[in-house]
């Protein structure tokens, strides 16, 4: 308190004689390792043999001087070999006599009126803060007749005696000054007008993210790290952990790195990336394959990847398992931005015994996952595809298998990256499935196969079955009829065939003997036999109902796997389109399932629903719209109807009740409608219109997440943002499908 109060009448008294220039000194360069890292770096303070730097040691007078000297315009002006006693307790041959000439020569130190030095002794507070002023370029005219009050008015001025807690006539430790000296480093000197630490022909660059070295970049040397400000070298002692940390750096001569102080508000942590959901990202924390915690991150968030700023939107869709994400925190506790590299999966291998674990270099730590679900090593089996993460030590295993007919090989089946299976075009992934399905291999083009799939459900990682028959599989029919098939000798051949969708959203072709018309719109068993497809019958809606639940994962009495597949079909019958659309357990939450509602339900070994095929459960299988013209026909048949939806128009002809400003759900099929028919207007006055949600009749209504909101001006409709309908003073019309899982689909806004 007493330093506070000499200090404050000390400015008060030197506010008349003294202009200081403006300053912003460093409130960061306070942690021991990051004053250490720079003191060093500018060879100003060292630690000892060990590299320790006792910073809770006192600093004698002469280690003060030589720590001045160090720091100032006078670094190189140090006679080392020199032969002189500056002081009648300081003799020629004291280790610390050339630094205490020095720095009386240069005007930092002075000795006592007796002509002595006290070499040895402690330096005060302000004695040290007085070489350091000094050093600044500041002299005795600066501080008044009152020492040294002046001295501490003017550094607490100058904030050189930031973080600082001693007090006048008090001895300083070395952390106090490394503190005080970071400090005046990072103040301008009062001579030059520049920092102190240009003398070192160097630079501080606020606020600065360490983006990127070798290890996550390859792109850059080995001696190289990438940051938001640009390129620099670096040295073998860079601490890796500042990957992804945004504070303040230390440059010299413009490209080489010397030391970094992190922004004590911003944290970060490192993450491996397990799965990508479409509105969050699951990770795992570096080295904790235990604990896997969710994100939800904003697509416009920033996202370094390979020196180079993006944003997450723009990157989300490349995360894969296995990829390390560094997540940094605001002072708000928010997500402020990220750091991206990809990260060391091994794989797919493809199990055969137990062969598979001298594919891996694991321990007795290594987590196994298979499906989802963490196993033994024991229950892994032949034909699971397998990946190693190394940063989780944990093998995924999976087994997700495919079962068509060969049709094609892109490029050439000497060079497969590509194939072409029951009307699906797969990625090849690996060794193994290179093997089987190239020219080398004992596949051909039209034999019935498996294919493993890999990790995504979509590229191929291996082929299992490589004989004429394989079992079966479940799926909604959308569609049949006749269509041109290949042989495995090269010819081609003309047969009936069938459309497919199984749970997971994927639509298969499959050659049948015959016509299977009447399976359309209904779930069949199929099964593969001599390249053709059975199918054994229709298969009856299930006996699951009740409500949905996401946070509970249950479907009344029903549990369901984290994992589940699940697809909402409609009837084709208005249409040569096929209506399904690929859903999850968050669109369905709070949805109430009924008997019938559910047209299938796989359960896994747990009991739980892994695949599930539901029946106009979310209505997101149509696009929505409003017409905005129509041409009338005879007895008010519309003849032409146009429909605006999502920016685009459709045509639609023969359709009754049609009328302008008519909200509707439609099939599209390209630019042409194959059915539409009109929404259901909501009763009651809209009291509150939120993004996702709005409150009509004192009922809350969900927003579809791609509502369609239109500003009516006369018979005029110009399609809007639902914030700009939010901020705007209209007076709204909501219109809903009629299905199980109901949302406003389209709004219409008219101004008051």
């Amino acid at each position: 308190m007493m330093k506070k109060l000499l200090s404050a009448l000390a400015v008060t008294a030197l506010s008349v004689a003294v202009t200081l220039p403006a300053t912003a000194a460093n409130a960061k360069w306070q942690s021991d390792n990051e004053m250490a890292s720079l003191l060093s770096g500018l060879n100003i303070m060292v630690g000892d043999d060990s590299g320790n730097f006792n910073f809770d040691s006192y600093v004698t007078r002469a280690e003060m001087a030589k720590i001045a000297v160090a720091s100032s315009s006078y670094k190189n002006t140090v006679a080392l070999g020199l032969q002189f006693s500056p002081f009648s307790d300081v003799k020629s041959s004291y280790w610390g006599a050339p630094y205490i000439r020095a720095a009386v020569s240069a005007g930092i130190v002075e000795g006592y009126i007796d002509g002595t030095f006290k070499p040895t002794g402690t330096v005060t507070y302000e004695e040290a803060i007085t070489m350091m002023l000094r050093v600044l370029g500041y002299t005795e005219s600066d501080f008044g007749a009152s020492y040294p009050y002046g001295q501490i008015g003017t550094a607490d001025a100058l904030k050189l005696t930031d973080g600082i807690s001693v007090s006048m006539g008090e001895p300083m430790t070395r952390r106090d000054i490394a503190k005080l000296v970071c400090n005046a480093l990072d103040t301008k000197s009062k001579t030059t007008n520049q920092d102190l630490i240009a003398v070192h022909d160097c630079q501080f660059i606020e606020d600065v993210t360490l983006v990127a070295t070798n290890s996550e970049d390859k792109t850059l040397g080995s001696d190289e790290i990438a940051t938001s400000a640009g390129k620099y070298r670096i040295t073998d002692s860079f601490d890796d952990s500042y990957i992804g940390a945004k504070g303040d750096m230390v440059v010299k001569d413009g490209k080489y790195f010397v030391a970094f102080s992190s922004d004590s508000q911003v944290t970060s942590a490192k993450y491996i990336v397990y799965s990508t959901l479409n509105d969050a990202i699951l990770c795992y924390p570096a080295g904790n394959n235990t604990q896997i915690k969710q994100f939800k991150i904003s697509d416009t968030t920033t996202c370094y990847k390979e020196s180079v700023a993006y944003t997450y939107g723009n990157l989300r869709s490349q995360m894969e398992m296995g990829d390390v994400l560094r997540i940094s925190y605001g002072a708000d506790g928010e997500v402020d931005y990220l750091t991206y590299s990809e990260g060391t999966l091994k794989g797919p291998i493809k199990a055969q015994s137990d062969y598979w674990l001298s594919s891996f270099d694991i321990d007795l730590n290594t987590k196994i996952v298979r499906d989802g679900k963490q196993v033994d090593k024991s229950q892994i089996q032949t034909n699971d595809i397998l990946y190693y993460s190394e940063p989780l030590n944990m093998i995924m295993a999976y087994t997700k298998k495919v079962t068509g007919v060969y049709e094609d090989a892109i490029p050439s089946k000497d060079l497969p990256k590509q194939v072409v299976v029951s009307g699906v075009t797969y990625e090849v992934e690996g060794v193994d499935a290179f093997n089987d399905l190239s020219s080398s291999g004992s596949v051909s083009i039209g034999d019935t196969v498996t294919l493993l799939l890999g990790r995504d459900g979509e590229k191929v990682a291996g082929v299992a079955t490589l004989t004429s028959n394989s079992g079966t599989i479940v799926g909604y029919v959308t569609g049949s009829g006749k269509k041109e098939f290949s042989k495995s000798d090269g010819t081609s051949y003309m047969s009936y065939y069938v459309n497919v969708v199984t749970a997971d959203g994927v639509s298969y072709t499959y050659p049948t003997d015959t016509d299977k018309k009447s399976s359309v719109n209904k779930v069949v068993s199929i099964s593969i036999k001599d390249g053709k497809a059975q199918l054994a019958g229709e298969i009856t809606p299930s006996n699951v109902s009740g409500t949905v639940s996401y946070s509970d994962m249950s479907i009344g009495n029903n549990s369901v796997s984290e994992n589940v597949k699940i697809i909402d079909v409609a009837n084709t019958v208005y249409s040569d389109v096929p209506l399904y659309v690929k859903t999850y357990m968050q669109r369905l939450d709070g949805i109430t399932l009924k008997s019938g509602d559910v047209l299938y339900a796989k359960k896994n070994s747990n009991g739980q629903i892994s695949e599930m095929i539901v029946k106009n459960a979310t209505g997101d299988m149509y696009s929505y719209g409003i017409v905005t013209s129509v041409t009338k026909g005879n007895e008010n048949i519309s003849s032409t109807a146009t429909i605006e939806s999502n920016g685009a128009t459709y045509t639609v002809s023969g359709m009754q009740g049609m009328s302008v400003g008519t909200p509707v759900k439609f099939v599209k099929d390209g630019a042409k409608v194959d059915f539409a028919s009109n929404l259901k207007a909501v009763e009651g006055g809209v009291s509150q219109l939120e993004t996702g949600y709005a409150v009509i009749g004192g009922d809350k209504y969900i927003l579809s997440s791609d509502v369609e909101v239109y500003e009516k001006s006369g018979t005029r409709y110009m399609r809007i943002s639902i914030s700009d309908a939010i901020e705007g003073d209209y007076r709204y019309d909501c219109y809903t499908d009629s299905i199980t899982g109901t949302r406003v689909r389209v709004i219409v806004a008219t101004k008051r």
